[in-house]
C-alpha cells in the first residue's frame, strides 16, 4: 500500500482536478490517502486581522479560508475531510457557485452534520491549526509552492513530495495511470528536482470531474 498526503485549498481549480484524478488512480492503484488542508490565505497573507482582503487573491481565498475552518471543525466530530472537500467542490467548482453561507448551510444539512457549524466559518479560533498544516506541507516540499501537493510517506519514514501534478483538464484512464506511475518512480530519486512547461491560457476544464 503506498501511503501518501494530498493538500488542498477549495478555491484553487487545478488542485480540484489533481484531487479528482487521483480518486480515480486509487481505483486501481493500493492506495492510502491522508486529506490535509492547504489555505492559500494563510500561505500569502492574505487575510488582515480584522477579515478584511490585503491582496487582489483574498476575493478568492478568504471564502474558501471560510470552507476550511469549516471542514477543520467537522472533521473533528468526525467527518471525513474528502467528503466534505468533495460536497464544497462540486457545486463551486463545476456549477459555478460561490463559497457563502448559503453553501456552507446547504454541504452541513446533505451531509447530516450539525448546522451550527456553520459558525466555524468565521471563528479564527481554527487559523492556527490550518496555518500549521500549511506549514507542515512547506517543509515537506519547500516555499515556492501552492497546491495541489502530494507528499509520500516512504517506509523508511522519509516525507517526498511535489508540488502538483498541475493538470489542465481531466486525463483519461490510461493516461492518468501513467502520470501516477511516473511519479511514483520520481518519488525516492534524491536528485530529481523539477520539471515544467508553459501553462495553457485560460482557466482549466473542470467539466470532465462532474462525475467524480
Amino acid at each position: 500500500m503506498e501511503r501518501l498526503e494530498f493538500y488542498f485549498d477549495p478555491s484553487c481549480p487545478f488542485c480540484w482536478i489533481t484531487s479528482r484524478w487521483l480518486l480515480k488512480v486509487a481505483e486501481e492503484r493500493d492506495l492510502d490517502i491522508t486529506w490535509r488542508p492547504f489555505s492559500l490565505a494563510e500561505k500569502n497573507d492574505e487575510i488582515a486581522n480584522d477579515g478584511s482582503d490585503k491582496t487582489s487573491h483574498g476575493d478568492l481565498h478568504r471564502p474558501a479560508h471560510r470552507v476550511h475552518r469549516v471542514i477543520a471543525a467537522a472533521a473533528k466530530q468526525g467527518a471525513a475531510v474528502i467528503d466534505l472537500y468533495s460536497a464544497f467542490g462540486h457545486p463551486y467548482h463545476i456549477e459555478g457557485r460561490e463559497y457563502d453561507d448559503a453553501l456552507i448551510a446547504q454541504v452541513l444539512a446533505d451531509e447530516r452534520l450539525p448546522a451550527d457549524l456553520v459558525r466555524a466559518a468565521d471563528d479564527t479560533s481554527w487559523d492556527a491549526y490550518l496555518r500549521d498544516e500549511t506549514n507542515s506541507a512547506v517543509a515537506a516540499v519547500g516555499d515556492d509552492t501552492g497546491v495541489p501537493i502530494i507528499v509520500f510517506k516512504l517506509e523508511n519514514g522519509e516525507k517526498k513530495g511535489y508540488y502538483g501534478p498541475v493538470l489542465n483538464d481531466m486525463p483519461n484512464r490510461d493516461d492518468g495511470l501513467a502520470i501516477w506511475d511516473g511519479l511514483r518512480i520520481l518519488t525516492p530519486v534524491s536528485a530529481f528536482y523539477e520539471l515544467k512547461r508553459t501553462r495553457p491560457n485560460g482557466m482549466p476544464d473542470t467539466s470532465g470531474t462532474k462525475n467524480i
